[in-house]
């Protein structure tokens, strides 16, 4: 639990107060992700689902990104995955 507050500079004093809910950085979660293919041609899936996860990479979770909160980085058991992952550039 991290607070904040603003400070009004002409009277001096706190105002606003606000407490925000950090998780401590390099914490590990448990993640996995299953995609069924029913047919032919649907590999594409496979690199759109990647392209999801790496803007997620490049953005943030929840809110405050800006001052650096809710940065992640994934990590795969499958070397191929990660390969394809790592080759991803969606924008």
């Amino acid at each position: 639990m991290k607070s904040e507050n603003a400070i009004d500079r002409i009277r001096g004093t706190a105002r606003d107060p606000r407490f925000t809910e950090r998780v401590p950085a390099d914490t590990e979660f448990d993640f996995s992700v299953t995609l069924k293919l029913l047919g032919d041609g649907e590999d594409s899936l496979i690199d759109f689902l990647l392209e999801g996860l790496r803007l997620l990479e490049m953005d943030a979770l929840g809110g405050s990104g800006s001052r650096g909160y809710g940065r992640i980085t994934f990590e795969f058991d499958d070397a191929e995955i990660r390969k394809r992952f790592d080759a991803c550039l969606p924008l």
